[in-house]
């Protein structure tokens, strides 16, 4: 099989299974499968594929025609610039979640305008790969950031990324918020579980390759969020504030519950024009 050969029965195994971009994913497989670049495939496309590289495309084939994340089989994905190793352990990070880190790292530097100064201390919760905690220590590093989850495998993979990266950041196993009562923060930031049970159900076929705990937030997708504002105060500085990822049609009933506990919120939205993100103070 030449590599020309190896994209075009690739893509349309993939097609066959339905799968999204299958002459995208077939490229990236290829290249995975030959440590090159995509764009290399065009120019050597010629070229011969060993017997085991043949074997080891034809197996990344399979797994994603089973929907399997592309990113679990390559195991990585790029967020806020950076490349995250991921596996089964983590949520994929999602482009919009970069809204969270982008509206975090413009209201610390909104506050402090010399971008830098006195650390301030944040808090991640439901970290996961650690996507947001290393990315606001990475892009803002007078910070002392936390990352915490439930999951002790979701912790190796945020330690291993946070060590690639060469960003430090400390992590604790928690359930939510019990790991950083009794202290006093400048942010808590999250992306907690917010997909109903009902909605879950409903999700593609690659999703459930995914955590579920990572998803599910109770009957309405609201618990966490209802968890957070129980405690909140408790848990911030006097001027300390909450940064949240929310579904898109949560907006209203998110901020109705800090509301009700006394806190202002303001909604952003994504680049698709959906509310994504849930400032409390």
């Amino acid at each position: 099989m030449k590599i020309l050969d190896g994209m075009r029965w690739g893509e349309t195994e993939l097609l066959k299974k339905g799968i999204e971009n299958p002459r995208f994913d077939a490229d990236l497989l290829l290249a995975e499968t030959l440590k090159m670049a995509r764009d290399r495939l065009y120019i050597d496309w010629d070229r011969d594929l060993s017997e085991q590289e043949e074997a080891d495309f034809r197996k990344a084939i399979l797994r994603r025609s089973m929907n399997e994340p592309l990113q679990y089989i390559l195991k990585r994905q790029e967020f806020m610039g950076l490349s995250f190793y991921v596996d089964e352990r983590v949520l994929i990070p999602r482009a919009d979640s970069e809204i969270l880190v982008e509206k975090c790292l413009e209201l610390i530097k909104r506050e402090n305008r010399q971008g830098q100064g006195r650390l301030v201390k944040i808090a991640d919760l439901c970290t996961g790969s650690g996507a947001l905690a290393i990315s606001i220590a990475h892009y803002y590093p007078a910070s002392e950031v936390v990352g915490t989850d439930l999951s002790s495998g979701a912790l190796e993979v945020a330690h291993q990324n946070a060590e690639g990266l060469g960003v430090k950041v400390e992590w604790r196993k928690g359930d939510f918020v019990d790991s950083i009562r009794g202290e006093h923060w400048d942010l808590i930031v999250s992306n907690p579980p917010y997909v109903s049970i009902e909605d879950y159900s409903q999700c593609a076929p690659e999703i459930f390759h995914e955590p579920s705990m990572a998803f599910i937030g109770g009957s309405d997708g609201l618990d966490f969020y209802r968890r957070l504002a129980e405690e909140a105060r408790s848990l911030l500085n006097p001027q300390g504030k909450l940064l949240m990822e929310i579904g898109w049609d949560q907006g209203k009933d998110v901020s109705n519950i800090f509301q009700l506990k006394g806190f202002e919120t303001h909604v952003y939205p994504d680049l698709a024009g959906r509310d994504r993100v849930i400032l409390a103070r």
